[in-house]
Formats: structure tokens, sequence, C-alpha cells
């Protein structure tokens, strides 16, 4: 069974990414109109790219983080803890509002740091997990 949670966008990034457009064709007025579009439309195309190429998949014992569109593996077995955070880490996540996903050995990530991801639907992304793994500790 495959469960595919978006990432959750907040209204700060989406601002951040229109005023930065409106800065570089502001600023590009008194170059060549070809110039400031090319620039324009590749800025729109990573903003895009960064935006909307990240979502989270839980696919049976596994979940995948899929950041830039490239998918990362990671087993709920090996999940630890769960913990609805928020903060401005540079993650895999758009949002504030996040999940941090401790593991039970530094391998999987190869680090100790937590996992921070921001999932729309935090609750049953952590509730599918504990299904998954009965032994993950929930805090709040």
């Amino acid at each position: 069974m495959k469960t595919v949670y978006r990432s959750r966008i907040d209204w700060w990034l989406l601002l951040l990414m229109c005023s930065s457009l409106l800065l570089i064709f502001f600023v590009g007025r008194d170059i060549s109109w070809w110039y400031s579009l090319i620039v324009g439309g590749g800025m729109t195309v990573l903003f895009v790219v960064l935006m909307y190429g990240c979502w989270y998949e839980i696919d049976g014992e596994d979940l995948v983080v899929y950041q830039f569109f490239r998918p990362h593996r990671m087993p709920v077995s090996k999940i630890s803890k769960v913990k609805k955070t928020i903060g401005y880490l540079a993650t895999a996540g758009m949002s504030r509002r996040r999940v941090s996903i401790s593991f039970i050995d530094r391998s999987v990530l190869k680090s100790f740091a937590p996992l921070e991801i921001s999932p729309k639907d935090r609750d049953a992304f952590i509730a599918q997990l504990v299904n998954i793994n009965p032994d993950i500790k929930v805090e709040n």
C-alpha cells in the first residue's frame, strides 16, 4: 500500500517567491527584456522545482522522502521517535510546521540529527507510521 503526503507550503514562502520575481523584473527593466525574461523565467522554474519537488510517501514498510524529485528510502522499522515541531531548519520541508523523525541508528541518515519533514496532514502521517511500527514513541 502506497500513501502520498504532499509537503505543506507556508504563505511566507509564496510571498518570498513573488517578491523575488518582482524584484528581478523591476531591476531588469534597464537591461534588455529578453535577458530579464530568461533570468526571471529561470528563477520561476527553480522556485517551482523547490516547492513542488518535495513530497513524502509511505510505501509498505518504507518511508520515501522525495526532494528535488529524487527519492530517499528509509525503513519505518528503524524509526524510534516522532515529534511535532515548529522550526526553520533547512530540511526537506516547505513549512515551519514539521514532523521530527529520529532513527534507532545513525546509518539510516548517516547523521545523529533527526529528519524534519512537513507533511500537510501531520496527524494522519504519524498515525500511519505508528500503525506500521507500534514501537514508535510519539511526543508532543
